[in-house]
């Protein structure tokens, strides 16, 4: 009825992808080998022209390669290279352009070989009947090798993501805190909700507070990407608005909760309200506020990850996109990244809470 098939979980199709997928995850992308790459290639002509004499010619920079211009089918032309990388491996092959017979052109392995201790190799291949077929090919050779290893370039985008949604969080928080401060004043019945004038605003802000409470971040984030356009000052919008209401509950709950005392006492000396809040309101209350805005930038940054799936900015949109492309692995550094922050961020927040009480 609710479409639950628990036999999904045994299907080997689906146990073998999902192992693939949490082997991905735990084993992030940390250090890669360093990578190289040098390829050359030039045309040969099959067969050889009436006219034409058969004459060795170097195609490209740098690495140069060697082989005649044109050759018949069936023969055997000797290709040389200079230049490459020493005591690497080269693969030699042909390359077609798009035509009739090959539509999407194509590529054939021609050979394989090593440089030596200068660069340089030799390798005898086989002019293929499909070259004659083709009228000729490209003959390109290509020189891999990894080196020593190195920091991978998914760690230091997710290092640079995460710096931003840290920020991204931050400045949500302020701007909410600044808001949602104000606010909770208006949302506390002790201090508001005296005659009718101030009970109908402690209501509608209280209302306003339940009804933006309501909406998810992801949804508000989702709103703000297509109305200011995918990236942080998206994500700091909706973690604004988001913030705003709950802070906004907290403190107005932690207003309702101080010593009425002071206040009492204040205003039967004949202090305005300013001067209520200013003198018996605020000392009460300043401690619980800054532990509920340190808890709450906490809080941002776990849900900026999510807002960041829907265009918000920050780490979260990077991992929705290596997701996207099955690049598990460095989804995986993303995840892991994501969790030491938490934890980092959860740890220094209970100190600190701890330290202001």
């Amino acid at each position: 009825m609710v479409g639950v098939d628990l036999g999904k979980f045994v299907e080997p199709q689906a146990a073998q992808r999902a192992r693939e997928i949490f082997t991905a995850f735990i084993t992030p992308e940390i250090l890669v080998p360093e990578r190289g790459l040098q390829r050359v290639e030039g045309a040969l002509q099959v067969p050889c022209a009436a006219a034409s004499v058969p004459e060795e010619m170097t195609a490209g920079e740098g690495p140069r390669l060697f082989f005649p211009s044109c050759a018949a089918s069936g023969e055997r032309i000797r290709v040389r290279g200079e230049g490459f990388r020493p005591n690497s491996e080269v693969v030699v092959r042909w390359r077609f352009a798009p035509s009739p017979q090959l539509p999407l052109g194509g590529e054939l392995l021609a050979g394989r070989t090593r440089t030596d201790e200068v660069g340089n190799f030799s390798l005898e291949v086989e002019i293929r009947p499909l070259l004659a077929q083709e009228g000729g090919a490209w003959l390109q050779a290509e020189a891999r090798w990894e080196g020593r290893w190195q920091i991978s370039p998914a760690l230091i985008r997710t290092l640079e993501l995460m710096l931003q949604t840290i920020f991204l969080a931050l400045m949500a928080t302020t701007l909410a805190t600044l808001i949602a401060a104000p606010l909770s004043f208006l949302a506390a019945r002790n201090i508001t909700a005296r005659g009718p004038v101030g009970t109908a605003v402690y209501y509608l802000v209280r209302t306003m507070f339940n009804v933006v409470r309501s909406i998810e971040p992801l949804v508000v984030a989702a709103i703000f990407a297509t109305w200011v356009g995918f990236g942080p000052f998206a994500g700091v919008l909706a973690l604004t608005v988001a913030t705003v209401v709950n802070l906004g509950k907290l403190f107005s709950e932690v207003v309702e909760t101080i010593d009425p005392g002071p206040v009492e006492a204040l205003t039967a000396t004949g202090a305005n309200p300013l001067q209520v809040i200013r003198y018996a309101v605020i000392p009460q209350i300043t401690l619980p506020f800054l532990a509920f805005i340190i808890y709450h930038w906490d809080i941002n940054i776990r849900i900026s990850t999510v807002v960041g799936f829907v265009g918000g900015g920050g780490i979260g949109y990077q991992l929705k996109l290596w997701i996207d492309q099955t690049d598990y692995h460095r989804a995986g550094t993303a995840v892991w990244a994501i969790v030491a922050v938490v934890s980092a961020m959860d740890y220094i927040s209970a100190r600190l809470r701890e330290a202001i009480r």
